[in-house]
């Protein structure tokens, strides 16, 4: 049976604080191109430090901080690491609370 992983999503579905793993690109070519040059490769390791549905996403990968547009994020699928500031277990988004995280 073929299982799927919940933990991957598209770059721009994550919130501030979460981190990932670049695990694939969906045009190819051009996409892997253009994350290469900023150096952002398949299996990065990277952190949201900002967050937004129209403005660019902030992220952090090792010492270097780039701002991804949200059309070049969309076409970026990464595995989560866990929740905001990289803590273990899943939580649920409540509106205006900020995370609640599963005990």
């Amino acid at each position: 049976m073929n299982e799927v992983d919940e933990r991957i999503t598209l770059l721009a579905e994550l919130l501030a604080g979460e981190r990932a793993r670049i695990v694939a690109m969906s045009d190819g070519t051009e996409t892997e191109k253009r994350l290469s040059d900023m150096g952002l490769a398949l299996d990065s390791e990277i952190e949201v430090l900002v967050a937004g549905n129209r403005s660019p996403l902030l992220v952090a990968a090792g010492e270097t901080r780039l701002a991804i547009e949200p059309d070049l994020a969309k076409q970026v699928r990464v595995r989560r690491f866990g929740g905001p500031c990289g803590r273990r277990g899943w939580g649920r988004r409540h509106r205006g609370r900020g995370w609640r995280f599963r005990r």
